[in-house]
């Protein structure tokens, strides 16, 4: 394939201009094309793999850093673990139906019924509901005091963003 480019009209008329050149002419000629060479590998090659080493570079002493911050804080980490597991104790059914209706409120959920279901578990009965509110109470719950919902039943009601929700939570 470069031969046939080598026989093309127009580079064999470079050749040969290039050959009538004076020696010291066609010396000057190939220290440029080596000039521009270089400058074309150091622009294409070298430049785009040096900025690629720096942002690695870069990259592995924020991660050396966060993982300086973790085992410094290790300690604390440690003791959020350990309370959190602490507060993931079963509630029993009087504490978690107090805990559901209590929340419930402050969330301005109204419980249309509920009851004690097995030693660790309630059934709640929503009507009217706010889809949202309804879906922000249930990860309040899980979030705050690791209830988890067993059961969920949701029928939409005519207006708009509204449900019934049938749910079983427990602890």
């Amino acid at each position: 394939m470069l031969d046939k480019i080598l026989q093309q009209p127009s580079i064999l008329q470079l050749k040969q201009k290039v050959e009538l050149l004076p020696a010291r002419d066609r010396m000057a000629l190939k220290v440029l094309a080596l000039v521009v060479l270089a400058l074309f590998l150091y622009a294409a090659l070298w430049q785009p793999a040096r900025s690629y080493m720096m942002a690695a570079k870069a990259e592995v002493e924020q991660r050396k850093d966060l993982l300086a911050l973790v085992q410094d804080n290790k300690a604390a980490l440690k003791q959020l673990v350990g309370q959190s597991g602490s507060s993931s104790q079963k509630l029993d059914s009087q504490q978690l139906v107090s805990t559901v209706t209590n929340l419930a409120k402050r969330q301005g959920l109204n419980l249309k019924r509920f009851e004690p279901s097995g030693q660790n578990e309630v059934k709640v009965w929503v009507d009217n509901a706010s889809f949202d509110k309804l879906i922000q109470w249930l990860s309040l719950m899980h979030s705050s005091v690791k209830v988890r919902v067993e059961q969920i039943s949701l029928e939409k009601e005519d207006a708009e963003g509204l449900v019934n929700a049938r749910i079983t939570l427990s602890s």
